[in-house]
């Protein structure tokens, strides 16, 4: 009885692992195109306006790769590129377009303009990406790295130490003022004049006349445009390990914490009545009347941008290595009542929100992949996001036959005919593992192509000591001459090393925190245009905090210089 049992169980066990299961739906988003932008990160929403879509890439900042800005047709034909030869880190000052219009400062056409880390403000043409007008700002380190937004007849842009403001029309200033260090730190604009934060934590307010004056001071890292609300100003500070959620009262000044959240914020968004805030711990929502209350919190890791789909839809990506999108979904007190998964074909870190109009989203990731999807006969807000792809019917014929032999040996167990049972069970396992070989035999190829190329990329050096062999090493490159340290161990991340080296060697390394992860600023006080490190030879593709390193690994940072 055991025994019949067991094969009966087998047999159920072999048929569900066999038979195929695929989503399909009339009304799910389908992959129009895709396109590499090559070397660099798509770090903020495209947009699409005109029949063309706009983006721009960050670049990695190594070798002679620069940021870029593309146009494309919506069909995934590209129109035009500009690319910046003299930017540097962290391009990441979101596109924005502007209408034509008049004011007292002058007229101007419809402009794309884009905010460059090496402090450059650029309006073009958005038709062919030629350039109207050009200013220049403040850069240490890097320039301009926040939202702009438009003030009338005059775009307003956060500088990397202050806030200035620009004519539409021709570029001119009207005033640049001298605030704090600012990263990614959008600007606000009200009726009363301009709120900005700092990497201090100062919130600052400045009027029409280039007068400035700190509104609130907050401890931590304002790197996002203040959010103006009926119960004030609403701020996300970022702390080391931690963030918190404040609203400033308008009328006195006085900060009041509304809750401590998780590291490394996103950039929150409003909606009427509804904010909406991320970090690496939780999506979550506030309700902001007379007092901002908590409604909901929802665990998940996002650090970019945050969109809403009309009022009871909000997008984000879930910023990991094996990252996707994800929508969340709220009821009419604003509590998150669910969170659909959006995956890709690309899935994997990402910070950028993706872009709509009527029957389009656009998407990009950080390994540079923008991505049109176009929706079917349903509505945004009444469709499933699952991507539908032509069915293959080749695994279900398979499945089919499977099927048929398990179906023979259970009616084999039920007439007790248990030896014609076990033969077929043996001869069911035999086709599953026949037809698993192929993808077993790539997997297989592919883990060995991996070692191999992991031992070929070995940069041992037969000058250094053999009691480094096998350790951590990390060698300092500035113009041809290098400088090592060796014998090092038990270090988990490329940053961890980098700063045990230092202590080893006394070196002095200036590190700087961002969404993106923690960069490298400058080595024994050499900034140059940035550092690119490298991992037993190969550049390495994220933020040195979060790139895992190995116990015998060489680790090589190199100042780039333009």
């Amino acid at each position: 009885m055991i025994r019949r049992m067991a094969i009966i169980c087998m047999l159920f066990t072999l048929c569900a692992a066999a038979f195929p299961v695929q989503a399909t739906s009339e009304d799910s988003w389908q992959l129009d195109w895709e396109v590499d932008l090559g070397e660099g990160y798509i770090s903020t929403k495209p947009v699409i306006a005109n029949e063309t879509v706009f983006v721009r890439s960050s670049g990695f900042w190594t070798g002679d790769e620069r940021p870029q800005v593309f146009a494309f047709s919506l069909e995934g034909e590209q129109r035009w590129n500009r690319t910046s030869a003299t930017t540097v880190q962290h391009d990441m000052s979101p596109l924005i377009l502007i209408t034509n219009g008049t004011g007292p400062c002058g007229s101007w056409p419809e402009l794309l303009v884009v905010g460059w880390a090496d402090g450059t403000v650029e309006a073009l043409n958005p038709e062919n990406g030629t350039l109207v007008w050009n200013q220049s700002s403040y850069v240490q380190g890097w320039g301009i790295t926040g939202a702009l937004a438009v003030d009338g007849d005059h775009l307003v842009v956060p500088t990397r130490n202050g806030l200035m403001r620009i004519c539409l029309s021709d570029g001119t200033i009207d005033f640049d003022v001298e605030l704090d260090l600012g990263w990614r730190n959008g600007v606000l604009v009200t009726d009363g004049g301009f709120y900005i934060g700092d990497e201090a934590g100062t919130l600052w307010h400045v009027n029409r006349e280039g007068n400035a004056s700190s509104f609130a001071s907050l401890e931590g890292s304002i790197r996002h445009p203040p959010l103006l609300t009926n119960a004030g100003i609403l701020v996300h500070v970022q702390h080391p390990t931690s963030s918190a959620i404040y609203a400033i009262n308008l009328s006195n000044e006085t900060p009041i914490l509304l809750h401590e959240s998780g590291p490394s914020p996103a950039i929150p968004s409003m909606k009427g009545d509804y904010v909406v805030t991320g970090d690496s711990s939780f999506l979550s929502t506030f309700e902001c009347q007379q007092h901002c209350t908590l409604r909901s919190q929802y665990s998940t890791t996002t650090n970019g941008e945050l969109v809403w789909v009309e009022m009871n839809r909000i997008w984000y990506s879930v910023n990991l290595p094996t990252g996707h999108w994800s929508m969340a979904s709220l009821n009419q007190t604003g509590a998150i009542t669910n969170s659909t998964k959006f995956s890709t074909p690309h899935d994997g870190y990402g910070t950028a929100a993706p872009a709509f109009d009527e029957q389009r989203m656009v998407m990009g990731n950080d390994a540079g992949i923008l991505m049109m999807f176009t929706l079917g006969q349903e509505s945004l807000l009444d469709s499933e996001p699952v991507i539908s792809e032509p069915y293959d019917w080749t695994p279900a014929f398979g499945a089919f036959i499977l099927i048929c032999f398990l179906f023979v040996g259970a009616y084999s167990t039920s007439l007790q005919r248990i030896d014609w049972a076990w033969k077929i069970v043996v001869l069911t396992m035999l086709i599953s593992m026949l037809l698993l070989m192929p993808d077993l035999s790539s997997s297989w190829s592919q883990t060995v192509s991996e070692q191999t190329a992991s031992e070929k990329s070995d940069q041992w050096n037969n000058t250094w000591p053999e009691a480094w062999a096998g350790t951590q090493i990390v060698v300092i490159e500035i113009d041809g001459e290098q400088e090592t340290v060796g014998g090092l161990l038990g270090h988990e991340t490329a940053l961890d090393l980098t700063l045990a080296a230092a202590q080893e060697a006394s070196w002095e390394v200036e590190v700087e925190s961002t969404e993106l992860g923690t960069f490298v600023v400058s080595i024994n006080g050499e900034e140059g245009s940035g550092w690119e490190y490298f991992l037993d030879g190969e550049r390495a593709g994220q933020s040195s905090d979060l790139q895992p390193v190995s116990e015998s690994t060489v680790l090589e940072w190199r100042l780039v210089r333009r």
